[in-house]
């Protein structure tokens, strides 16, 4: 009787005289289920009806908001996964290289022209350093992938940090990268604590690669100093390890508090 008589969103024909039951009808079947039948007969009253219509509501709610949430969760640094590697090692170059100004701006060439190849080797040089430190046994991407323009790296970096990492767009040219000045901070706390959810990752292991990236930056850079595009200074970059640090060591320390917080 109740197949005969329903119709969508409470349930769906799905061919082979097979029928989705759906939100709507599962929230009646609960409700069913918590009422005795009296004299074969079940009343349902204004304020049940209601109850159930509020929880099928909740769950397209719910439902309709699942990819806004996870984009939040992305931005602010609470996404179930955590952010790649090499992206790291692509962002943590750009702060190197003090690329947090639109006249330090990077420009996103592509590596079929002598500038873009030198280019794109000299940030993502560090960033694979970088990462085969952190993650020593990561699966390697294509060549084709490890580029500034188009590439993932930078299109994840993007997604997880949003405004503050800003591509300026040139009509006619190439487009720019940069870290927001006013961010600056905020995503070198954002890297720490990403980094800190790492759970195999110590302040050791973390030091030593992002030793090695400046190393490798430092090896590929001196490549584009006849372009102007090298603006790295030794003492702004002892003081980015320092906050990068300081950031995983804080988020570090908070989640043991919480931990133990916990604990009976």
């Amino acid at each position: 009787m109740f197949q005969a008589g329903y119709r969508e969103p409470l349930v769906t024909e799905a061919g082979g005289e097979a029928l989705l039951v759906g939100v709507e009808a599962r929230a009646l079947l609960w409700l069913l289920d918590t009422k005795d039948p009296d004299d074969g007969h079940i009343f349902l009253s204004p304020a049940e009806v209601a109850a159930m219509e509020r929880m099928a509501l909740n769950k397209y709610r719910a439902w309709s908001t699942a990819r806004l949430n996870q984009v939040v969760a992305l931005r602010s640094g609470r996404a179930a996964e955590v952010m790649q590697a090499v992206p790291v090692g692509l962002v943590i170059a750009l702060l190197i290289n003090r690329s947090d100004t639109p006249d330090r701006a990077i420009p996103k060439l592509s590596k079929e022209t002598l500038a873009g190849k030198q280019v794109n080797e000299a940030i993502y040089a560090g960033a694979e350093r970088f990462a085969a430190i952190v993650v020593p046994k990561r699966g390697e991407r294509s060549a084709e992938e490890k580029r500034l323009k188009g590439g993932y790296g930078l299109s994840e970096a993007s997604r997880r940090l949003a405004h503050r990492l800003v591509t300026i767009k040139r009509p006619g040219g190439e487009d720019l990268i940069h870290i927001d000045q006013s961010s600056r901070s905020e995503v070198v706390r954002f890297l720490g604590f990403d980094l800190a959810r790492r759970a195999g990752l110590t302040s050791e292991v973390l030091a030593t690669a992002f030793d090695e990236l400046v190393l490798a930056f430092r090896a590929e850079a001196g490549k584009l100093a006849h372009r102007s595009m090298v603006f790295e200074r030794a003492a702004d970059t002892r003081r980015l390890k320092s906050d990068l640090m300081d950031a995983f060591h804080e988020a570090r320390a908070g989640a043991l508090d919480s931990t133990q917080a916990g604990q009976p």
